[in-house]
C-alpha cells in the first residue's frame, strides 16, 4: 500500500467519524430542500402550509449546519 501524502489524505477523508458527519450534512439538505413543497397535500392554504414546513426545513437545516459545523471542528482539532 503507498504511504503517499495523497493516500493519507484520502484516508484521512474517508475515516468513520467524518462519514457519519458527511452523511448528516447531506440528509440536513435533503430534508430542507425536499420539506418544502412537500406540504401541499397536507394544507393548501398558505399560512397552514408555511406552519407545518417550518419545523421540518428548521431541522433540515439544523443537521446540514451541524454536519458542517462538526466536519470543521475534526479537522481542526486534528490538525493542531
Amino acid at each position: 500500500m503507498s504511504d503517499s501524502p495523497a493516500a493519507d489524505s484520502f484516508r484521512y477523508a474517508l475515516n468513520p467519524e467524518l462519514l457519519k458527519l458527511y452523511g448528516v450534512t447531506v440528509l440536513g439538505y435533503f430534508v430542507t430542500v425536499s420539506s418544502q413543497n412537500a406540504f401541499l397535500i397536507v394544507a393548501d392554504t398558505e399560512p397552514w402550509e408555511s406552519l407545518v414546513e417550518l419545523p421540518f426545513v428548521l431541522c433540515g437545516l439544523a443537521l446540514f449546519f451541524g454536519g458542517l459545523v462538526g466536519v470543521v471542528h475534526r479537522v481542526l482539532t486534528d490538525a493542531a
